[in-house]
Formats: C-alpha cells, structure tokens, sequence
C-alpha cells in the first residue's frame, strides 16, 4: 500500500483531522481496534481503500437500522496467550474469564454476519475468518464464574471437598460460640463476638484469664488487655479445614491447568479471532463516525474530477455538536454558527486550479480544509460527510500551506515558512497532487506577494495539479480569469445584512468587502472615504463591480431555488391528481363489476323463472307466439349485460396496458386448492380481485370495496390465501388498491343504554347475515346482566339467528354473547 505524502508533517492537525481522529477512537470498543485506528494512515491507491469504505458503509446501514452490529468492549487476552505458550503454564481465573469473554464476542460476530451476508458481504468476509471455540467456550463457562473465581461445581472432587470444608466450618463456629459463653459466663470474654488471627477462629479473652481458658494463644491486642485464644476444642477441627482447604487448592490448580491446556491447543484460533476482531471494530468506529455525522462512502478514484457535494467539514461538525453537549451540561459557550453550510464544489474537469476570494471570516478557509480533510478521510477508510455524487481524488501528495507557520527555532518569518513550502510545493507536485494554499500572496509586500504566488500558480495549473488557493490579492483574480484551467471561485457575502453566508459559488471572483464592513462596525465616514480615494478610483470601482455581481448571483440563485420549490411543488400536485383520479376510476370499475355480477345472477334467477313459466305455458298448450316472445326478450337481456360487461373489461385492460406504467398491472398467478372464507379471488371477466367472506352452496360472497355480491363458483379464480388484502381492478399492481371492507364479526355495547344497543345488536346480525358470516359476538359485560337479558330477549325473537350461548370462560364467558346466525 502506498501512503499519502504529506508536507508539511503536521499537515493533518493544520486542517483539524486530529479531531477526527479523537472522534473515531472514542467509538473504538477493544484495544485491538483501537490501535489499527492509531495505526491508520491515508492511502494513495482506491483500491486500498475501497474494503474498509464498503465495510464502514455496511456498519453505518446496520446502525441506522436499528440492529447494529455486536461489537462487545473486550479486555487484551494477548499477553496471557503469549504466557500460555511454553508447556506448563497456567492462566489466572480471571485472564480465563476474559478469554472466555472474547470467544462469546467472536461468536456473536461470527453468527449476526453470518445471518446478514446477503448485505453486509465486506463485513462478513472479515467474520468467516473466525473459528468459533464452542467447546472451549462452554469448558471455561462451566468451571469459572464472571468474577474470574473457580466455581465450587468446576469438578466432583472439588464440590466433595467444598461441601466437606463448609461442614467443618459449621462445627468450628459451633464450638468457638461454645467456648466464648463459658468464657464469657465465667467473666474472662473481653468482646462478645469470636475473630479471625492467623487463620485461625479465636475467641478474644482478658489477659489476665488466658490460664482460665484452654486453649492456645494465637494473637494479644496492641495494648496487651486482651488475648486471642484458639479454644482446644477448636484446634482439631482447624487443622482439618486447613488440610481440606490444600486439597481444595491443588484440585482449583488443576483444574486451571486443564483449562489452560486446552487454551493453548486453540491459541491459533483465538489469535486469527483476535484479528478478524481488530478489523471489525475498526470498521465498526468508522460506522460509529458515519451515523454521527451523517456521512456516506463515497466515490474513490486516482484521477479525474473532485466533486464534492453537499459536504460539510467534519471537524467543524463536531467542534459545533461538542459545544452544543458542554453548552447543555453547563459547561460551553454558544457558538457562533449553530449548523455548517454544506459545501458544492468541482475540481480537475474542466479547470484544475480554483482561486476563492471573499471577505474575512466568510468561510474560505473552512471550504478549503474540508476538501482536504474529505480527502484525508476517503484515504483512511472513512465515509465522508457529503451527499451522493460526491467522488474524491486520492492524491500521492498533499501539500497544506494553511495558518501561522512562523518558526522561532528555525528563524523563519511567516513570509519565509510559505515560501519554504512553496518551493518543495514546485519541486514535488504533480498532476496526482492536491495543494491547498490558503491566504497565498501574503506576509509581504502584496505586489511581490501576489506576483510570486501567481507564478507558482500557474505552474502548478501548467502540471495539472489539483490546486485551490484562497486570496484577497486581485491580481490573482486576474490571473484566474485569464488563465485556461483556472477559474475563480467566491464564498456568498450578502450586502443587505453585510454578513457571510458561506455559500461557496464557482464561476465568479469575490469582493473582500473591507468598507462595507468598515462601515459596519462603526469606522469614521471620512476615514472610509479617504481610503477608497487612496486605492484609486479604478480599484474601488472594481471592488463595487465584483459586489454587485456577487449580489445579482445571489439573486439569481434565490429565484433559481424558488423555481425549483415551485416545480417541485406543482410536480407534487400533479402527481397527487393523478394518483386520486387512478383511484377514482379503479373504485368506480370495481363499482361496475360488482353491478355487472349482482346483474347476471339476477338474470339467472329471472332466466329459471322464465323458463319455468314457459314450461308451465306449454304444458297448458299455450300459444308458440307468447313462448317465442319471452324467449326473445330473455335474450335481447343476455346480451345487453355482455355488451357492458366486454366494455369494463376493454376499459381496464386499456388503462392496464398504459406506456407510462400507471395503473399498469400484473396478472396475479392462481393458487390451487378449494376456494374458502378469507381467500382472495379474482372475478373472471370483470377482473376485479375481493376476498370470499361466505359461502352458500355453488355460490360465494365476494368483498369488493364497499360492496358484497354473490358469485358462482365457477366464475372465481382463487389468487391468495386467507390475508389481508386490498381489492384492486385489473390486477393485484393497480397504482391505488381499494382497502377491502369486511363485515363486522364484534361489537363492544358496554356503557350503551339498552334502546342504543338493541339497535347496534340489529345492524351487527344484519350484516353478519349479508355477508354470510357462520356467527358474530356481542360483548355486553356482566354487571347486573339487564343489558345482556334484554339482548338475548331480542335475538329469541329472531327466526334468521340459529341460536345463541355465553362465551367460553377464557373468551369473556358471561360478558359476551355468541350469536350463531342460520
């Protein structure tokens, strides 16, 4: 890999990426992240960028997902893996704990990306290096506890000896409280509670008692008053604890020994872990970073143009969101400007070197370090701040002549420093460079100054060097504008308020508005007049051009975004007409066919009855004439309802075959299997898709919008299962689907007085009834069950409702009604 070159040596701090880095290593969440984020260096080369970029980019969608990421804080395991290597070695309870915190971390990874590779692929190829340790997982889980201490379970024998020394214990406390009331009986107990000395339970006694009590001294007081004694009948049973709790030691070093061993045959697995780690929470702070200020991976290239858009300068972005966090603890200052305005900038197509000029404080030289600190960014890895479209050229050199570079030690003047810089700038710099020169001409004589810089300029232009110099020299604006590959650039200064905007703007040289500001901050009339006859009347007529040019930009560009805002605006509104009248002639097709329906099942009905009566005629010997007349008109009825239903269906396929793809639609595919209440089903012939919410012998209930309407079997085409769905026409894709109205299954009457729920009862029966629903629920409550009373009076009274019964007890029991509907 190759690094950015950069001059001078503190170039990153002068443009503020320091701060950035800070930021980045706040987010780290391990010590192996945290020094590949000390170790990272700007590359020159795209795709040595490229992986990290992607692998930042996908942290960043998981974050703002909601599910980021597991990257879990994690201690350094490195130094024990190193002690583990020689045969013999033993790990800590603790360096064990941590060891098995580290392998619950990578397998967490190891499993998320897993389940995201589809899209999280860069992330996920780091992830499947990672050799999940299960089985040493779960063997140090079982034998030591979070706190790094062996668990009393880690082994049989360790559990017999644990449970024998508590057994002991018990009896010692027994026997020691024995031994302190006699004592303390007798009148020889100086405290009334037993102690530890040397190990050893002990009771504390009077000195001038210890020959009372037998026993032996293991400890006397610092005044010599009072004496420790191990009671006799004490000093067997410590000795057994003693000897238990050796044991208990031997079989806790064993045990950490086993477990260190099988550390040690996984070593290599738990080091290439180790690895993958580093580079996922590398990525996972570069993720961090982007989420925070709303960055984006970016376009990356070795040349071509820069095009930065909507890009904010990172290192102001957060001084500003820091400022604002001490402000609200009490701490800051308000600061200046509450939000940074974006930055459009393009450079290395048409022109590769940029002049901007403009007023002081007006955000020249913020423009000027956030192309550099976008670069430095994108060459480390970093999703940079800026909206899509952005494309940043990674240089081999980045030369940053930005601030005081004055140095006592080195005797060099302010003047001197820049020049310095400026001559390895021309030793060095090549059509793979990216200079920026802030303040170029100054720290002399302005005319030598700005002769000398519009000489290293137009070298620099000359070579193809990626180059932007902010100045307040004209003849550099001269030069800008007279020189193919240069052009001249201004930051926005508005006159009406006599302050910066910050807009940058391309195309046009600025105005350093040095009077209108002098007059702004109160500066004598007649001292402002007296300078501007002392730079000559050509000058300050220049001064007063360039700014009623920046003003007419700034006008122009207002009346550019109205129109902009208009257009967008009317687009809205055209759209919005277009989606509601879609859905107008959707809902009045689906009307149409529904009608059709209702229509041909009538004329079914009306056909048998026709028929029915000519069989009738006939077996009466009627007249051929009355028979062939009602045949005739039955016919002329049939094809009256195909006539109109053939022009709805013309109609939707019309509108469904339309270039620009509105209400364009996609047959659905049929489902196979019987058609049943809450399939969805398409009406052949009409094309309008509903769902079946009853079934009555060869027939269906079909919800189609607001409406209901029987159907033969044989004329549906089941398209879904039981869901929820919308009822759309000429197919599932139409652009405004019609929400399916389903008959109402429950209603809640509690706290309606008896006349208002009677009445609500009567409309939910009818509609369950007109809708084919097998049965519908009445919840009344219990209270003092008048309400319910009265209800069940009024569906007795009903010769359409099969029956009725009280809920299960689990479904509400007494305070609901299921009405069973014929």
């Amino acid at each position: 890999m190759s690094e950015i070159a950069l001059h001078p040596a503190d170039a990153e701090h002068r443009l503020g990426f320091h701060l950035v880095r800070a930021r980045l290593a706040a987010h780290a969440r391990t010590p192996y992240g945290r020094e590949r984020l000390d170790a990272l260096r700007p590359q020159s080369e795209p795709d040595a960028v490229r992986p990290a970029l992607l692998r930042a980019g996908e942290m960043r969608d998981a974050i703002a997902s909601g599910s980021p990421v597991p990257v879990r804080q994690t201690a350094d395991v490195r130094a024990t893996l190193r002690r583990l290597g020689p045969e013999g070695a033993v790990a800590s309870g603790e360096e064990l704990a941590d060891v098995r915190h580290l392998l619950e971390t990578l397998r967490a990874l190891h499993d998320d990306l897993k389940s995201r590779r589809a899209t999280a692929s860069a992330l996920w190829e780091v992830a499947e290096g990672i050799v999940v340790v299960k089985a040493l997982e779960d063997r140090i889980s079982r034998a030591i506890d979070e706190d790094g201490s062996v668990r009393e379970d880690a082994s049989p024998e360790l559990l017999r000896l644990s449970r024998q020394i508590a057994s002991q214990e018990g009896q010692l406390r027994a026997a020691v409280q024995s031994a302190l009331r006699a004592a303390a009986a007798e009148g020889y107990a100086a405290e009334d509670q037993p102690t530890i000395r040397g190990g050893r339970a002990v009771i504390p006694i009077r000195a001038e008692a210890k020959r009372k009590i037998r026993g032996f001294v293991q400890d006397v007081s610092g005044t010599g008053q009072t004496v420790y004694v191990e009671p006799a009948a004490a000093v067997e049973i410590n000795n057994e604890i003693r000897e238990l709790q050796v044991a208990r030691g031997r079989e806790i070093e064993r045990i950490l020994a086993d477990l260190s061993s099988h550390l040690r045959h996984h070593r290599r697995d738990v080091e290439q872990g180790l690895a993958a780690l580093a580079v996922l929470d590398e990525a996972h702070a570069a993720g961090r970073l982007a989420d925070e200020l709303d960055a984006l991976v970016p376009e990356v290239a070795a040349d071509g143009p820069m095009r930065v858009v909507q890009a904010r300068n990172p290192a102001l972005v957060l001084h500003i969101r820091a400022e604002a966090a001490r402000i609200r603890e009490g701490t800051g200052r308000q600061p200046e400007r509450r939000e940074v305005v974006p930055l459009d900038l393009e450079l290395g197509d048409d022109f590769q070197t940029l002049i901007v000029t403009g007023p002081n404080a007006g955000g020249k030289s913020v423009a000027l370090k956030t192309v550099g600190l976008l670069a430095l960014m994108a060459g480390c890895g970093l999703p940079v701040p800026a909206a899509p479209g952005t494309r940043i050229v990674l240089p081999t050199r980045l030369f940053v002549d930005v601030g005081d570079r004055q140095s006592i030690e080195d005797d060099l003047s302010t003047f001197t420093s820049h020049l310095v810089l400026m001559k390895r700038v021309l030793e060095e710099a090549d059509d793979r460079s990216l200079v920026l020169m802030d303040e170029a001409g100054t720290g002399t004589d302005p005319a030598e100054g700005g002769a000398i810089a519009k000489s290293v300029l137009k070298r620099l232009t000359q070579r193809r060097a990626l180059t932007i110099a902010t100045t307040h020299i004209g003849a550099l604006k001269a030069f800008a504008h007279d020189t193919p590959g240069a052009e001249n650039a201004a930051m926005e200064f508005s006159r009406e308020r006599l302050e910066p905007t910050y807009r940058f703007q391309t195309g046009v040289p600025g105005s350093s508005y040095a009077f209108e500001i002098a007059r702004r901050v109160g500066l004598d009339a007649p001292v402002i007049a007296e300078a501007r006859e002392t730079i000559g009347e050509g000058a300050a007529r220049l001064e007063d051009l360039l700014a009623e040019a920046e003003q007419r930009a700034e006008e122009a560009e207002r009346t550019r975004r109205d129109a902009d805002e208009r257009l967008a605006k009317a687009e809205r509104i055209r759209a919005d007409y277009e989606q509601r009248l879609e859905k107008h002639r959707a809902e009045r097709d689906a009307i149409k066919a529904a009608a059709l329906a209702d229509a041909e099942r009538i004329l079914k009905d009306a056909n048998a009855a026709v028929e029915r009566a000519v069989r009738e005629i006939k077996e009466a010997e009627a007249e051929k004439e009355a028979t062939q007349l009602a045949r005739e008109q039955l016919a002329e009825t049939r094809r009256e309802v195909s006539r109109r239903s053939r022009n709805v269906s013309k109609r939707q396929q019309k509108r469904a075959s339309r270039p620009n793809g509105r209400a364009k639609s996609v047959r659905q595919p049929t489902v196979d299997g019987p058609i049943g209440v809450g399939d969805q089903v398409r009406i052949d012939g009409a094309g309008a898709v509903g769902e079946v919410i009853g079934l009555s012998g060869k027939e269906a209930v079909i919800a189609l919008g607001a409406l209901t309407s029987r159907v033969k079997l044989e004329r549906l085409t089941k398209v879904g299962g039981a869901r929820e769905q919308s009822v759309t026409v000429g197919g599932p894709a139409a652009r405004d689907p019609l929400p399916v109205t389903k008959a109402r299954r429950k209603v809640d009457l509690r706290g309606q007085r008896v006349e208002d729920a009677l009445a609500e009862t009567e409309r939910l029966v009818d509609e369950g009834l007109a809708a084919g629903l097998p049965s519908v629920e009445i919840l009344h409550g219990k209270g003092t069950g008048a309400l319910r009373q009265a209800i069940h009076n009024q569906l007795a009274r009903r010769r359409d409702v099969a029956g009725f019964e009280a809920a299960e007890w689990d479904q509400g029991g007494d305070g609901v009604t299921i009405v069973r509907l014929s």
